[in-house]
């Protein structure tokens, strides 16, 4: 599918800027060079998170795409829309690594990020509700993906108000995202089950 291999090239480019958010001045001694790279730690940290966010977010395309049969133009604009929040992720990532206290860094990263993953599920209930998926796909497994995919943005969504208090403190409540993800996500299926389980004559 051609949309497919095109979100694979977004992302891969994606990834790939985040290298350039590095530098380092030229003409340093042996010390300085140390103290340059040491100076790069939150460049290091931001591009970390970013690199495991974007890797995220294309397992979960690449899971919705492996569940669609063929396309439409809604889809189509669906997902250009979840790719536009991707590769523009690089540059919140940039201004953040740049200025770790400021909560309209803080926060622009924040917000890209769900924004992201609230795209990536749209897309999924776009391509189900145009009967764009296989045969096979119940409704079950679309609650599964659905889920999966807001469960990260909910947790980055929660940091913004966070960040406006203390930022650093909403930088490491994103860690969290690792560990509460899963059972955030498996919350948010049991809720879209009931609410279909009520729709049910």
């Amino acid at each position: 599918m051609r949309l497919e291999t095109f979100s694979d090239g977004v992302f891969a480019i994606a990834i790939t800027l985040l290298i350039l958010n590095f530098h380092i001045p030229t003409g340093l001694n042996e010390n300085q060079v140390w103290n340059a790279i040491a100076d790069q730690q939150d460049v290091f940290l931001s591009a970390a998170i970013s690199f495991v966010v974007i890797g995220v977010y294309w397992t979960v395309n690449r899971k919705t795409f492996a569940l669609i049969d063929r396309t439409n133009g809604a889809l189509t604009a669906s997902n250009f829309v979840h790719l536009a929040t991707i590769v523009f992720l690089p540059f919140p990532t940039l201004v953040m690594s740049e200025y770790t206290k400021s909560f309209a860094a803080v926060g622009m990263y924040a917000a890209t990020i769900a924004l992201a993953g609230f795209t990536a599920a749209v897309t999924v209930v776009i391509a189900w509700r145009g009967n764009l998926m296989d045969s096979t796909v119940t409704q079950d497994m679309i609650d599964k993906t659905v889920s999966s995919s807001i469960a990260t943005p909910i947790v980055f969504a929660a940091s913004i108000p966070i960040a406006a208090v203390n930022t650093r403190v909403a930088t490491w409540f994103w860690f969290g995202a690792f560990f509460v993800s899963k059972p955030v996500g498996v919350l948010a299926q049991r809720i879209l089950q009931r609410r279909h389980q009520k729709a049910m004559p």
